[in-house]
């Protein structure tokens, strides 16, 4: 009790000290400028050179939700960290969809399935703990982000929390649905870079994969590309 006394008189007399201090005060509204719940919704695009799986523009989507707050250094420039979930999903064009088959060893190997009937959908989605770390510079007067037009760069960290492959198609006038939630050589950790431009809390975006779609060891058998996922969009934020 006496020394939870103590730090409630010493924060008691830092903020008296602040209120009497112009450049304190300054100092204190820069680095305590609430936060804001973002989303980015977009477009993901595998780059498929010479490899099995194709996919659909439109249906391949991504969708991130994090937490970030600026902190600004001077009036125009400012640092964003974030924390939060992104979700890549992948829509395959071809008829394929990926398998784990384990040996009579009980080796574990990833393969691309050819499917017999053409499927209504078949995709995968990968779902990761994310760290964005944005740098932006902003133009014009105003008060910091508030409304004001600004270019920017970032970058991007994840661990992967789950994957899941997601099949629906019909036999025999059957329609059969199938979800796997299995590893299928997706990569543990993504890291990728961006560009954005935009005003105030709303703007565009392309993301590029650095990292590959699969685990330097989990490439799916009979394939030698490892594919990257690149993808463009929006953010905007809900409060």
């Amino acid at each position: 009790m006496k020394n939870l006394l103590i730090i409630i008189s010493i924060l008691f007399q830092f903020n008296a000290f602040s209120q009497d201090s112009e450049n304190i005060n300054t100092l204190k509204s820069n680095l305590n400028l609430p936060g804001y719940l973002k989303i980015d919704i977009g477009m993901t695009f595998l780059e498929t050179k010479n490899h099995s799986l194709k996919t659909d523009v439109f249906p391949s989507r991504s969708i991130d939700m994090y937490y970030s707050k600026p902190l600004f250094i001077g009036d125009n420039f400012s640092f964003n960290p974030g924390l939060g979930i992104s979700v890549d999903k992948l829509s395959f064009s071809n008829d394929v969809i990926l398998s784990e088959v384990v040996d009579i060893e009980g080796n574990t190997s990833i393969v691309i399935d050819s499917l017999s009937n053409k499927p209504e959908k078949n995709s995968l989605k990968s779902t990761y703990l994310s760290l964005p770390l944005d740098f932006k510079y902003y133009f014009g007067s105003g008060t910091y982000d508030k409304g004001r037009f600004f270019v920017g760069l970032g970058a991007e960290i994840g661990a992967l929390i789950n994957s899941s492959t997601k099949l629906k198609q019909t036999i025999n006038n059957f329609s059969a649905k199938s979800k796997l939630k299995k590893d299928f050589g997706v990569n543990d950790l993504k890291y990728a870079v961006s560009f954005q431009i935009g005003v105030g809390n709303f703007n565009f975006y392309y993301k590029k994969h650095l990292s590959n779609l699969f685990g330097k060891n989990s490439l799916p058998t009979n394939e030698s590309i490892n594919p990257n996922i690149n993808k463009v969009g929006i953010t905007f934020s809900l409060f």
